[in-house]
């Protein structure tokens, strides 16, 4: 039943502390009304760290300098690979007998953010070598914030903990039966107190034109950046970047003084240009946010320019708009379904059909193409439904499309699911490119006779690629979404789930359990997190069509 609500949001304190402040306001669900008639402060409990000791781990990887970065390493913990997020500092390798301590940066590189030791070569730790690691991790957890139907106030903590000791620490927000769910707190990860977003910009220059701050700031760490733009004797300005806070995988803090500035580059007026950071892996992210300059002309514009932008985290995850009856599936496009009418009818008589789930890691490895089997399966009993998960992990479009006769078309489908948009956004090629590819891929399946359904899923930590930042996927789920209502297939836009998590009270970052980067399922249980259910649902209604 859905309610209305009015007032009642969550916000920091100020000045901002482990506290939240619920303002007054009502909810009214069926003939009942529950009201807070006062402003309420309620406290947030960090979440503190855990001390990891005597770890076994088999040494994987060589690198040259901390920090070493990913290395593709998925499960976790005991017998397995150091767990991520370390606390910086607390790292100490030994030999497995413990009676020899490594050095960093001698005999091992380290990577504090993404768990990852390598041996240096010429150091004395041997090529899969076992060792023994000590280290502590920052923990994360969600908290709900839950108006009870007294009208009274109370936070329900979550875990700390994945379901399984070698999923990484993901966890999700608590599961509350009784009352209202106004917010979750994301907390974790070191942060000292609450943070409500609300970002801002000011310019530190005597006459500067009016600048505008737009999109969504989506790291967990606050930070100022810093903007200059200087005249360019070639033509148009320059500008170039630094930003301030935590230096991922260091564990250093970077200030004004230390900034790493990222390469300076011509720019045009009429561009919105992304804030980007330069990070210790030698390319630059960008965490959502962006400039623009509204005049219609800045030709005679003095610069140089300063700017500094304070960069505030959201920790707190609004759940109001679940509470009036928004819904995850609900919030995933499904067009051209009409496509998939043959499809249907062939499932309703009874027919032998395939379906050929044809795409990179997240169809290969991921549970929704079992989960959409098993739910065809129930609707039409009496058909036989067959699968063929073609999908290779790592690839794109441009290398899937080599296999799409011999390995796809091959097994007869009647159906082809294709999901390529993170691999083909992350590969760096263009979108021309990429466009030309689908192109060629779309036109031989229709002319093969099958029908297609382009399925866009989650998007990727930018803090594992430059190509990774949500602006950038953007485009290509933009792109693919054309391309399916060009040629009439169908199209699940998964991705606009993933995009708006926030709205529903998650933190996306949280939502890529299987390596933090672009798996959104666990490696030891594929069914841990609701993402894969909720695009397999959508999945489902676009197949199912009406009742």
């Amino acid at each position: 039943m859905n309610a209305q609500v009015s007032g009642l949001s969550v916000v920091s304190t100020a000045p901002v502390s482990m506290a939240v402040i619920v303002q007054p306001g009502f909810l009214t669900i069926a003939d009942r009304v529950v009201e807070l008639p006062g402003e309420t402060k309620l406290q947030i409990r960090p979440a503190g760290q855990r001390q990891y000791l005597d770890q076994v781990y088999a040494i994987r990887g060589t690198g040259t300098a901390s920090p070493s970065w990913w290395n593709g390493e998925d499960i976790r913990g005991s017998g397995g690979a150091p767990y991520q997020r370390m606390v910086p500092g607390t790292l100490a390798v030994y030999a497995s007998d413990r009676a020899t301590k490594y050095a960093p940066d001698a005999d091992y590189t380290y990577d504090y953010h993404w768990g990852t030791v390598k041996r240096i070569p010429g150091g004395r730790i041997a090529d899969g070598e076992t060792l023994s690691l000590d280290y502590a991790v920052w923990l994360c957890r969600y908290d709900a914030v839950v108006l009870r139907e007294d009208g009274s106030l109370s936070v329900v903590e979550g875990e700390v903990d994945a379901p399984d000791s070698r999923e990484l620490l993901l966890p999700e927000p608590p599961l509350v039966k009784e009352g209202f769910v106004l917010a979750h707190i994301f907390t974790g990860w070191g942060q000292s107190c609450v943070y409500g977003g609300e970002s801002a910009l000011s310019s530190m220059s005597t006459s500067s034109p009016p600048v505008a701050l737009r999109g969504r700031y989506e790291d967990m760490v606050r930070r100022t950046y810093y903007v200059e733009i200087e005249p360019n004797s070639g033509g148009s300005p320059l500008i170039r970047m630094g930003a301030s806070g935590e230096d991922y995988g260091t564990g250093l803090t970077l200030t004004q003084e230390t900034l790493r500035w990222t390469t300076a580059r011509s720019f045009e007026w009429d561009e919105e240009l992304p804030l980007v950071m330069e990070t210790a892996y030698g390319f630059e992210v960008d965490w959502g946010l962006g400039l623009a300059f509204p005049l219609p002309s800045w030709d005679d514009v003095a610069v140089p320019l300063r700017f500094t932008i304070e960069a505030i985290p959201e920790m707190i995850l609004d759940r109001r708009s679940v509470l009036a009856g928004a819904t995850p599936a609900a919030s995933i496009p499904l067009e051209q379904t009409g496509h998939l009418a043959g499809f249907r009818q062939s499932m309703a008589a009874g027919r032998p059909l395939r379906i050929a789930f044809y795409g990179e890691s997240a169809t290969r490895a991921g549970l929704w193409p079992y989960q959409v089997m098993e739910g065809l399966r129930a609707r039409y009993p009496d058909a036989k439904l067959f699968s063929s998960n073609v999908a290779v992990g790592g690839e794109q479009s441009t290398m899937g499309i080599h296999r799409l006769e011999k390995e796809v078309l091959a097994v007869a489908p009647d159906l082809v699911v294709l999901e390529y948009m993170i691999n083909d956004a992350c590969s760096g090629h263009s979108e021309a490119h990429i466009e030309r590819t689908v192109r060629t891929i779309l036109e031989r399946i229709l002319e093969y006779g099958a029908a297609c359904m382009i399925v866009m899923v989650n998007g990727v930590n930018p803090l594992f690629t430059k190509h990774g930042a949500k602006r950038n996927i953007r485009r290509f789920y933009a792109l693919y979404r054309r391309l399916a209502a060009e040629y009439g297939v169908a199209f699940v836009g998964g991705f606009e789930y993933f995009d708006s998590l926030h709205r529903f009270g998650k933190y996306f970052v949280t939502e890529l359990k299987g390596n933090m980067v672009n798996h959104a399922f666990g490696n030891e249980d594929t069914g841990w997190g609701p993402f894969d259910r909720t695009l397999g649902e959508a999945m489902l209604n676009a197949l199912l069509g009406p009742e």
